[in-house]
């Protein structure tokens, strides 16, 4: 009123401040880091020295004890997939270190909840995963900054979902460690997760144990073969038989696993999208399509929101279109249906559990071993 009035003390009544970067709030960066350049370099160096090898050998036509040796071209083909565990540890390993001299800071979770991540690999099927999403502020260098990484080893989900919404739920004041060059690098767990040690070194077990199994099957187990059954096949005998002992350990696996679903608890969900999905791949140098019915629902277990498209328990489901779209009318969009999920892990769940399943991985394996015994020649 004092300013339609021509009065100019009108100003007097309002505080005034100039506008400046201090008010700013960056945009949330994406979730999870970046790989750093020299890992991505590495990698990338890894696969083209791997390939200009192969052109190289093929090219020259050159021999040797080692370059005759099927190992070789496996030892090859492994290099890229070793270099990338390798990279990825020590890059994990690298960022832990520099953030132990991060500075913290005092924060306030602003969002705590769950969102589905969709990942598709060229021509591949869609997976989705449910993931826990906490976004929180802090102050620093006279900015407001908002951050989303929950660790520096990135927090997957799957069976700490809840855990990690129950420590930071919406409104929590929780300590926050940033890079002070640069605070849109923030964390709020920047120590080791529990139990990496002890993942890494089964991995590594795994590996060994793997390996050793391999060259036994190559090296001792054919020649075995052949001394107690003179008129074998040695090379058949030996790939059905590890082949239906793998088969076999599959079921025994499938099958535990199986009794022990039908147990799980029950909850409601809703039907969020009901379709079907185009699958390409190549077999022998040809395309093959298949069509994967998409029947993706939401359930809530213990206060916190669940996405998956787990339609048969442990089973991919693909044929036809007529047949992906046949699966999938059985669960209209906007429906109700029974949830089944896993206690122990609840972002593991399915709408059906196929017990009969498993029996097909015996009948394979038996005749895995019914091929082996053939080729021994103790049938004839």
């Amino acid at each position: 009123m004092k300013y339609h009035a021509g009065d100019a003390e009108w100003r007097d009544g309002f505080s005034w401040s100039t506008a400046n970067s201090a008010s700013a709030r960056p945009a949330a960066p994406a979730r999870g880091g970046s790989p750093p350049a020299w890992a991505l370099g590495i990698v990338v160096g890894t696969v083209v020295l791997v390939i200009l090898t192969f052109m190289v050998v093929r090219g020259t036509g050159a021999h040797s004890p080692l370059i005759d040796s099927d190992y070789f071209y496996v030892g090859l083909i492994a290099a890229p997939m070793v270099v990338l565990i390798v990279v990825a540890v020590l890059a994990k390993m690298l960022e832990v270190h520099r953030a132990a001299a991060w500075s913290t800071g005092v924060g306030r979770v602003v969002k705590s909840g769950t969102e589905a991540q969709h990942h598709r690999f060229a021509g591949g099927e869609t997976e989705v995963k449910t993931v826990p999403v906490v976004q929180y502020e802090f102050s620093a260098g006279g900015r407001t900054w908002r951050g989303n990484r929950i660790s520096i080893g990135e927090d997957a989900g799957g069976a700490n979902i809840q855990d990690t919404l129950a420590r930071y739920r919406q409104g929590a004041v929780v300590t926050v460690y940033y890079d002070p060059a640069n605070p849109k690098n923030c964390v709020l767990e920047r120590d080791i997760p529990k139990g990496v040690g002890k993942g890494l070194a089964i991995l590594l077990g795994f590996g060994v144990v793997l390996a050793a199994v391999i060259y036994l099957l190559v090296t001792i187990a054919p020649g075995l073969v052949e001394e107690c059954f003179p008129k074998a096949n040695s090379a058949v005998v030996v790939i059905a038989a590890a082949v239906g002992v793998l088969v076999l350990l599959f079921f025994f696996a499938s099958y535990r696993f199986s009794r022990k679903a039908a147990d799980w608890p029950l909850v409601r969900g809703t039907i969020l999208q009901s379709g079907t999905e185009k699958v390409e791949s190549r077999v022998e140098n040809r395309r093959q399509i298949v069509h994967v019915p998409v029947v993706e629902y939401r359930y809530r277990v213990s206060d916190v929101d669940y996405v998956s498209r787990q339609i048969k328990l442990g089973v991919k489901i693909s044929g036809s279109q007529r047949y992906a779209a046949g699966v999938a009318a059985r669960y209209p969009e906007g429906g109700t249906v029974d949830v089944h999920y896993d206690p122990a892990n609840p972002s593991s769940a399915a709408l059906e559990n196929p017990t009969g399943m498993s029996w097909l991985l015996l009948v394979v394996a038996l005749a895995c071993f019914g091929v082996a015994a053939y080729a021994s020649g103790a049938l004839s």
